[in-house]
């Protein structure tokens, strides 16, 4: 028995080392993304509606939106994407609802009109051209082929799943002995149904994972001239990340953590910094300012929420606090996998599931940490985690003085997938703490058995996933 044990550890040690993570990954994001793309119904994905609709406005040559007024702004689209966009609102909300063929078949035969007309998308209008560049690519590859509004709907879902994995297959390769947490991450449903879809968000979580990876793979290397290209490439990736969603600008300060690295210049953290800040700021101010609006909800108006904290800071203090006590097992379980609307949930045990493989995970990235990391680390390593809670507060409070009724007790509009990116750049302070332990003579056998069972964790959540994937939007959307 014990030979027997050995053989098989030594064959699934080789395994490891042949990358079957990222083969196995590829496969899974395969089937789980073509069941995202067929099965979820059109624009039954939260906003993807105004997102194809920005795409279009993209793909025309119309970067910066049109503001109308101080609460409308869009873009000039034809005006049968619109009715073809409506005729799915009655699925939205509705959990009892099923996909309406008849419906579905006259929603395919509508075609691109010739008739134009402004239509008001506020929500998305002020994205970057960066979070579309695969749906953008859908739109004209179906205008290429004579394609109909909803065959290109799905054409733009395909080709924006493609480039998240070809950008999540990149960091995988990057990421070294956090990549098991990175895969999870990238595999729970509401990573792949955003990455299946028109939404920004899709690319966004695939941009952060290869941020993350390629700030871990940075920390152990000499400035050399592929070492200087990453750190410069992690900041106009991070300028894109934070373009897309404002509260995320404190991320622009991650590549300053590869400052502690040992014999290397400072400069090029610097410099990849400096860069992204100047290409957020030049978004901001040239995409951003002309298209928002001061639309909010009946009983919001962000002046008024603005005034009302100033004069009552600890009101608001508390009540973000009480927010995020209360609403903590919620927004977790959004990030895992709440799909459609927020309307179709996975089973309890799914959940813990994927609450145990990622603990178990990422925690188990810190095995290989020295026991007592240089203070310096121990700082850098703490500053990484303030700029995260930086931009996930920043979420909240944004919300809350844009979304939110004046003086309110509770905080309306956040959803949990808004912190998905935040949580995987969190593998980033293993290569901090770590960074004195990089010898590969050291990692015993023991280690090497821990790193292959995380791997062995992260496929077998993989698979899991695929399968709750198509029984639960199946169920919920087809009769």
């Amino acid at each position: 028995m014990k030979i027997k044990r050995l053989v098989l550890l030594e064959g699934l040690v080789c395994l490891r080392k042949s990358g079957v993570l990222l083969y196995l990954y590829g496969f899974f994001m395969l089937i789980a993304g073509i069941e995202c793309i067929v099965l979820t119904p059109p624009f039954q994905v939260a906003d993807e509606f105004n997102h194809f609709m920005r795409a279009i406005q993209i793909s025309e040559g119309h970067i910066v939106g049109i503001r109308r007024d101080p609460l409308t702004a869009g873009g000039i689209l034809p005006s049968s994407l619109i009715n073809m966009g409506q005729s799915f609102n009655y699925l939205k909300f509705s959990p009892d609802k099923k996909v309406d063929l008849v419906g579905l078949s006259d929603a395919y035969m509508m075609p691109w009109s010739q008739q134009t007309e402004f239509v008001g998308y506020a929500s998305t209008v002020f994205y970057p051209p960066s979070s579309y560049a695969g749906v953008v690519l859908g739109v004209w590859c179906g205008h290429a082929l004579g394609m109909r509004p909803l065959a290109t709907l799905y054409i733009c879902r395909a080709i924006n799943g493609l480039i998240c994995f070809g950008l999540v297959m990149i960091a995988l390769v990057l990421a070294g002995p956090v990549a098991p947490f990175l895969a999870i991450m990238l595999a729970l449903p509401m990573s792949i149904s955003l990455m299946a879809s028109t939404s920004q968000d899709g690319i966004l979580l695939a941009l952060s994972a290869l941020v993350c990876a390629i700030l871990s793979r940075c920390f152990n290397k000499k400035d050399e001239r592929i070492t200087k290209n990453l750190i410069l490439l992690s900041g106009i990736l991070l300028a894109c990340i934070a373009a897309a969603k404002m509260p995320y600008a404190s991320l622009l300060f991650l590549p300053l953590c590869l400052m502690v690295r040992r014999g290397v210049s400072v400069l090029w953290p610097v410099i990849s910094c400096c860069v992204g800040w100047l290409l957020f700021v030049g978004w901001a101010m040239l995409g951003i300012r002309p298209s928002i609006t001061k639309l909010a909800p009946i009983g919001a108006s962000p002046r008024d929420q603005i005034v009302f904290v100033l004069h009552h800071p600890l009101r608001m203090v508390t009540t973000v606090v009480e927010f995020v006590l209360s609403s903590f097992r919620q927004l977790l379980q959004e990030a895992i996998g709440v799909l459609g609307w927020l309307d179709t949930f996975f089973s309890p045990t799914f959940y813990y599931i994927a609450e145990t493989c990622l603990t178990v995970c990422f925690l188990t990235m810190f095995y290989s940490v020295v026991r007592k990391p240089q203070k310096k680390n121990i700082i850098y390593a703490a500053c990484v985690l303030f700029l995260l809670f930086a931009s996930g507060t920043g979420i909240i409070l944004a919300l809350y003085v844009n979304w939110t009724p004046v003086a309110a007790t509770h905080i309306d509009g956040v959803q949990g997938r808004y912190f998905l990116p935040l949580m995987l750049f969190l593998p980033i302070i293993v290569p901090l703490l770590a960074h004195q332990n990089s010898d590969k003579k050291n990692i015993t056998r023991r280690r090497q058995d821990i790193v292959l069972i995380t791997q062995m964790i992260a496929c077998g959540f993989m698979v899991f996933s695929t399968f709750s994937l198509y029984t639960n939007l199946s169920m919920r959307f087809w009769p």
